[in-house]
């Protein structure tokens, strides 16, 4: 390790190729903005990157690209209240039908739910808003 903490290049193993720093060089920015996201959150320093292990995931496997050095990531849009209300309004009204039996969100609720769902979008894409409907406080 050099005295900064970085390992140097005299001191790889024989087995380390061109290969294996490209690959390291890929991810690392990565990586380094996931550490800096992760010490924000804990409040010891750090910065608000917008960065979730999901955009980590995604830059590490190249399908999402990195933006500028020290930039966030751009924030992630879920469209506007006409977008979601019927889907909202869903989980509200089965909490009022099921909420006696179903105080709280549980599999087996979920399964009834997406029996009961009739929309044209599949379930998977509205569940977080019908559950969002369904947690609202009476």
């Amino acid at each position: 390790m050099t005295p900064e903490g970085g390992a140097s290049a005299s001191n790889h193993p024989a087995w380390y190729s061109p290969a294996h720093a490209s690959t390291w060089e890929r991810v690392k920015e990565a990586l380094r903005r996931d550490w800096e996201q992760t010490k924000h959150d804990l409040h010891v320093g750090g910065r608000e990157l917008n960065q979730k292990i999901a955009d980590t995931t995604s830059q590490v496997g190249g399908s999402e690209a990195l933006p500028a050095s020290g930039a966030p990531n751009p924030p992630k849009i879920i469209g506007r209240w006409e977008d979601v209300e019927a889907w909202i309004g869903f989980g509200y009204a089965c909490k009022t039908h099921y909420g006696v039996e179903y105080p709280d969100w549980t599999p087996d609720l979920e399964a009834k739910l997406k029996a009961d769902w009739k929309g044209s979008l599949p379930w998977s894409q509205v569940k977080l808003y019908v559950r969002h409907g369904y947690d609202v406080p009476r």
